[in-house]
């Protein structure tokens, strides 16, 4: 596996892209609508993908709550079945697959210290 983007949970996200973007100059190369919780922006930094998320919508979730480095994220093809593959390894799975978007399939396993891994299957749209 190999990791394709960093998160991190922001308690203001306005503050957040006013840093990330306008300060430190990272290009916003893709967003995603998350609702009454406004967007989370994906950000070209030089060789992965920063995901700026608002703490918001993680609120109440037990070992996914905390504002700060959210998690590390690697592709999958079929984000059940890794899940159950690195389930049958040991390895802690902390929120089973699910859709929070349409096309989108996450799972959330654990990687110690306080650090989250994130399984992601995602495939966009074709614009006609």
């Amino acid at each position: 596996m190999k990791i394709w983007k960093v998160a991190l949970l922001m308690t203001d996200m306005e503050k957040a892209r006013e840093l990330y973007v306008e300060q430190l100059g990272l290009p916003i190369i893709d967003r995603l609508d998350v609702g009454e919780h406004g967007e989370c922006l994906y950000l070209d930094a030089g060789g992965f993908t920063l995901e700026l998320i608002p703490a918001a919508c993680f609120a109440g979730v037990e070992g996914l709550d905390q504002p700060g480095i959210h998690h590390l994220s690697m592709k999958a093809d079929d984000v059940e079945s890794a899940t159950d593959d690195l389930r049958q390894k040991g390895i802690t799975v902390k929120k089973e697959p699910f859709s929070p978007a349409e096309n989108m399939t996450l799972a959330f396993l654990d990687g110690l210290d306080s650090v989250n891994l994130q399984l992601i299957r995602q495939e966009k749209e074709s614009s006609q």
